[in-house]
């Protein structure tokens, strides 16, 4: 009987100030993930050097980082990686009036026992690149000092609509995540947790928004545009790297 191979367990990386987090991409045990713990300033060339080292050492023969600024992604960009996603990078002040939402959609507070139905959602609204999983979800909860975790359903459906993970650090709010079942897209969902989780940055001191969505995810951007979000050149990029090289 074959022994199914354990993938590579998700740990810190530390190398003088700077910090990365590695773990398996989702779905896909032989790419590691590089999620930046120090946002908003670059890691050292010595960092993302031993950062290869260690994915090499633990078997993955891919790595991927998370969605960097050009200013994070110069010291990937250095040690070979190159870009394989570009993301649009949406901001707006959160004190500019708020459009009124959908009083079809109805949205709680998430719990744990919503997981599983919230990454059904999750990977059925996006393509296979971009699926959580239940690490990713942990990440995603864990990415900012403070979060707020929304489901959705519409009245039409019993089901679960749609999800959104908001998050603040300071003055700084952001949409983390927000994804809408396809058979309920274009119903209010998405606009209903947009808002919701704006009102709740607003609530809480924060004063700018942001967003970012692969540059082809048109309905996104019309969503968010309408919202009142407007582009911030130039985006966001993803990184990879063949370790097989």
């Amino acid at each position: 009987m074959m022994r199914r191979q354990r993938e590579p367990a998700a740990e810190t990386l530390r190398l003088g100030q700077d910090r990365l987090r590695l773990r398996p991409w989702a779905g896909d045990a032989g790419t590691g993930l590089l999620i930046l713990l120090t946002p908003g300033a670059a890691v050292s060339d010595s960092m993302a050097s031993a950062a290869i080292e260690a994915a090499t050492g633990r078997g993955y023969t891919r790595l991927r980082t998370s969605a960097l600024s050009g200013i994070e992604s110069e010291p990937f960009i250095r040690a070979g990686f190159e870009p394989c996603q570009m993301l649009a990078l949406l901001s707006r002040p959160i004190a500019n009036g708020l459009p009124g939402t959908n009083s079809s959609v109805a949205i709680r507070r998430a719990r744990r026992r919503d997981h599983s139905a919230v990454l059904a959602v999750d990977h059925a609204a996006f393509e296979l690149f971009w699926h959580l999983d239940q690490a990713g979800l942990h990440d995603a909860l864990r990415a900012t000092p403070f979060r707020h975790f929304r489901v959705a359903r519409h009245e039409t459906d019993t089901g679960l609509a749609g999800y959104a993970i908001s998050g603040r650090s300071g003055p700084a709010g952001y949409l983390q995540r927000l994804a809408i079942s396809p058979r309920q897209q274009g119903q209010g969902v998405g606009a209903a947790l947009v808002v919701d989780g704006l009102r709740w940055m607003a609530r809480w001191g924060a004063t700018q928004a942001w967003v970012n969505t692969p540059q082809h995810n048109t309905g996104a951007l019309r969503l968010y545009e309408r919202l009142g979000f407007e582009q911030v050149p130039p985006g966001l990029q993803v990184l990879e790297l063949d370790l097989g090289q």
